[in-house]
C-alpha cells in the first residue's frame, strides 16, 4: 500500500491489487474544541484519527469510507502522563511506548506495563495510543483488561466543553459499542494509585511471542490488609466475552483469604460462570476456558510476588 497528496487530499492505492483506499481530506486540529466543531460540521462524513493503526486498516479494508480525517495527533491536552495527588491521569492520545517507557507505570500499575511492553512492535506503540486501544472496544483489547482492574474512570468531553465521567467497566456497552456520543471525545484516563503493598499483573496467550494479538488476556490486583488476608481482589478479562469484563464473582470470593493456589484455583473456576468464550481465529471456546483458569492462578500468584516486593 502506497500513499500519495493530490490537492490536499490523501490517496491511497495498492501494488498488489488486494485494497484500493477512497481519498479523503486530512486536517490537523490543534485543541479538542476544533476538533469536536469540525466534526459537528461533517458528521458521519468524518472520523477521528489519533495513532491511525486501527482507522488506515479499516479504511484500507473499505469497512469505513471517511471523507475527512482529522488528527488529533497536535492536541497537547490530549497526551501525556500525570499525578494529581493519589490519582495517575492518562491522556487518551498518549502513545503505548510513552506508558511503556514510564517508571511511574512500571512501578504502580505493572499489569499496565506488562501489556503495553507486550503489544505489537516497538514501530506500532510508537504511535498507538491508549485512547485508540480502548475506544476500538475490541473484546481482546490489550489494555482494557488492566484499566479494568485498576477501576479506571474513562473522561469524556462535549462540544460544549462539559465532561462527564464514566467508570471503564460500563463504558464497554456490547460487542464493539461504547458509552461515547456522536458530539463527545474521550479526554483521558483516570486510575487511582494503588496502596503500599498491593500488587497486580497480566498475561496473555499468543501463539506468538511477539507482535501478536492476545488469545486469552487476564489480569489480577490484590491488595491486603494488616493480616495479610486479601482485602481487594479485582479480576479483567479480555477476548472471553462481547466485551472486556471483570470476573466480579471470584473478586468476592478472594476477598478475605489468603491467596495462595488453593484460592487463587477455586476463584478460577468461579470465574467460568463469568465468560462467554467463542470458537474463532484465536482458538477453541472450550481451550480459552482452561487458558482463564490457568492465568488466573499465574497472574495471581506474580502479582501476590510483587506486592511482597
Amino acid at each position: 500500500m502506497n500513499f500519495h497528496a493530490v490537492n490536499g487530499k490523501l490517496n491511497a492505492f495498492s501494488t498488489t491489487g488486494k485494497y484500493r483506499m477512497k481519498h479523503f481530506d486530512y486536517l490537523c486540529v490543534g485543541s479538542i474544541s476544533e476538533a469536536l466543531e469540525i466534526k459537528h460540521q461533517h458528521g458521519t462524513d468524518a472520523v477521528f484519527l489519533a495513532g491511525g493503526t486501527d482507522i488506515l486498516l479499516l479504511a484500507k479494508k473499505g469497512i469505513i469510507s471517511p471523507r475527512l480525517v482529522i488528527s488529533l495527533r497536535n492536541i497537547e491536552e490530549l497526551r501525556g502522563i500525570r499525578q494529581t495527588e493519589n490519582k495517575l491521569v492518562i491522556g487518551s492520545g498518549t502513545t503505548l511506548r510513552t506508558l511503556e517507557k514510564s517508571k511511574l507505570i512500571a512501578d504502580c500499575f505493572p499489569a499496565l506495563h506488562d501489556a503495553v511492553s507486550r503489544m505489537a512492535s516497538v514501530q506500532i506503540r510508537n504511535v498507538a495510543t491508549l485512547g485508540g486501544n480502548i475506544i476500538n472496544a475490541s473484546p481482546g483489547a490489550d489494555c482494557a483488561a488492566p484499566l479494568l482492574i485498576y477501576r479506571a474512570m474513562v473522561t469524556l468531553v462535549n462540544r460544549q466543553g462539559k465532561e462527564r465521567s464514566v467508570p471503564l467497566k460500563r463504558f464497554f456497552t456490547g460487542f464493539k459499542r461504547i458509552d461515547l456520543k456522536p458530539d463527545e471525545i474521550v479526554k483521558e484516563f483516570i486510575i487511582e494509585i494503588p496502596p503500599t503493598g498491593a500488587g497486580s499483573a497480566y498475561l496473555k496467550l499468543m501463539k506468538r511471542q511477539a507482535m501478536d494479538l492476545a488469545h486469552v488476556g487476564v489480569g489480577v490486583y490484590l491488595s491486603f490488609g494488616d493480616n495479610g488476608h486479601c482485602e481487594q481482589a479485582l479480576i479483567g478479562l479480555a477476548t472471553v466475552a462481547p466485551t472486556p469484563i471483570r470476573a466480579e464473582p471470584a473478586e468476592k470470593y478472594l476477598q478475605g483469604r489468603v491467596i495462595d493456589q488453593d484460592s487463587l484455583s477455586a476463584a478460577a473456576e468461579i470465574a467460568v460462570g463469568s465468560i462467554s468464550p467463542i470458537d474463532d481465529f484465536r482458538g477453541r471456546a472450550w481451550h480459552k476456558t482452561e487458558i482463564v483458569k490457568t492465568y488466573i492462578r499465574r497472574a495471581g500468584m506474580l502479582a501476590l510476588s510483587r506486592s511482597e516486593n
